[in-house]
């Protein structure tokens, strides 16, 4: 390196000062640390130059820490994939063993609700035999007393009429009509 135009310029009598560093640091993380760290710089005196150029100059100076970190090999890399592959076939057992479960279960409730559907038909079917009954009990109920009031009206009937006769008739007629009530 030649500097003579720039010594020639610099013979003043003013201090003048020239200081360069670099420094860069490097980290890589793949399963371990790797750091790397490069300093350098020179560095000028604050003292007045000589004609001959650049006296005072301190050397370059380079610092550079390395740590070698182990890299990963194919084994390495093949042994992490078959461990996954293992981890994702027990995974897939298990979900297949819960998605089998869940069938079971989705199969019961749609059996139960079929039984439910069949269950409520059955059950509006009893009500309307239940209203229908209660309709003729209602009926058998009035022709009930419809005939108890059509007997009392009879019987009084007989009881002014004198005779044995007619009474022993009223009475056969009697039995008759409760036997008659009682079918019904």
């Amino acid at each position: 390196m030649q500097f003579t135009s720039v010594s020639n310029a610099l013979t003043s009598t003013a201090a003048i000062g020239l200081s360069f560093t670099t420094s860069t640091t490097t980290t890589t993380t793949f399963t371990t640390n790797t750091t790397t760290t490069i300093t350098s710089g020179f560095t000028v005196n604050q003292n007045q130059l000589s004609p001959r150029g650049f006296e005072n100059l301190v050397p370059y100076t380079s610092t550079v820490s390395v740590v070698a970190t182990p890299v990963m090999t194919y084994g390495h890399l093949e042994g992490l994939t078959n461990e996954w592959n293992l981890e994702l076939e027990d995974q897939e057992k298990y979900f297949l063993l819960q998605a089998t479960q869940v069938n079971a279960w989705d199969r019961t409730l749609i059996e139960n609700g079929e039984m439910i559907s069949i269950l409520h038909g059955e059950v509006n079917n009893v009500k309307l035999d239940q209203k229908r009954l209660e309709q003729e009990l209602d009926f058998i109920l009035s022709e009930q007393q419809e005939l108890e009031f059509l007997l009392t009206y009879l019987e009084e009937a007989t009881s002014n009429q004198s005779g044995l006769h007619y009474l022993q008739d009223a009475d056969e007629e009697r039995v008759k009509t409760s036997t008659r009530s009682a079918e019904f």
